[in-house]
């Protein structure tokens, strides 16, 4: 018989994910106010621009349903290095191969 988590512990996990969430939505604010806007390669249009484009293309794929001047992908980039970024971040987010290899074991 498997021991029953504590009070504390489980306060502890859901006060260490609403920091997170808090984090996230803060570092997206932060992100939709700066970065987005752009329609002209800037700075951020680098390998690291576009893994933080990827990591947030679900909240970026929300907002920009309601603002047309927001897209998913900063389209003025650099290049072949912002789109690898890119990959990657949707790679982080969205769990990668490892992901699609998890699934389908669980069937067998």
């Amino acid at each position: 018989m498997k021991p029953k988590p504590s009070k504390t512990m489980i306060g502890s996990i859901i006060l260490f994910v609403i920091m997170m969430c808090g984090i996230f939505f803060g570092l997206f604010v932060w992100y939709a106010q700066t970065v987005i806007p752009h329609t002209y390669p800037t700075p951020y249009t680098n390998f690291w621009w576009g893994l933080v484009h990827g990591i947030f293309i679900v909240p970026t794929f929300i907002w920009s349903l309601f603002a047309h001047s927001i897209t998913i992908y900063q389209s003025p980039n650099i290049g072949n290095w912002y789109n690898f970024g890119y990959v990657i971040g949707i790679s982080i987010i969205f769990g990668g191969s490892h992901g699609a290899r998890s699934k389908s074991s669980n069937k067998k």
